[in-house]
């Protein structure tokens, strides 16, 4: 099994569409309604052509060169040398050691390529998965959001990951 990742391309709209209105992770990913085919084309065309200078970006996760995955970093953060990531393998492709791969990847070319000097994630304290998947990684618990964030009218405490590189 060879995971990479790779720079997004509008080839990959009805991978991200699947990925964005599952509703599975709308809680995890502050997704409140479902995105139409047009708004996945303007958000991979801002990401082509804004790259980082947006503050964010998207890769594609690959599993011998098919798409599975997606990783993203957000809040960037050029002065200070740090961003936000978040990682999400497709359902059908989770819990055979993608996201754990890609992830290990992901921290080196951030490091090396981006001269980042550290990453941070949140996490509900209910996502065992990814819990175990940052702080095997690295990432250390820094902090706890108290009621962060409203998914169905219910509040929920966010975990602060940071990784120093």
């Amino acid at each position: 099994m060879k995971i990479n990742f790779r720079e997004i391309e509008l080839s990959d709209v009805d991978f991200v569409l699947e990925i964005e209105n599952n509703k599975n992770i709308w809680k995890v990913s502050d997704t409140i309604t479902e995105y139409d085919r047009e708004e996945i084309i303007s958000f991979i065309t801002k990401i082509i052509i804004e790259g980082l200078d947006n503050q964010q970006k998207r890769w594609i996760i690959t599993c011998n060169n098919e798409a599975c995955g997606c990783i993203d970093l957000f809040d960037y953060d050029r002065h200070n040398s740090r961003a936000g990531i978040g990682i999400v393998i497709h359902e059908s492709k989770q819990n055979k050691g993608i996201a754990t791969k890609a992830l290990k990847k992901f921290i080196i070319f951030c490091k090396k390529e981006l001269k980042l000097n550290q990453l941070y994630c949140t996490v509900l304290p209910n996502n065992e998965s990814s819990m175990k998947l940052f702080t095997k990684r690295g990432f250390i618990k820094t902090g706890l959001r108290k009621e962060w964030t409203k998914y169905e009218n219910v509040w929920y405490d966010e975990i602060f990951f940071q990784l120093k590189l």
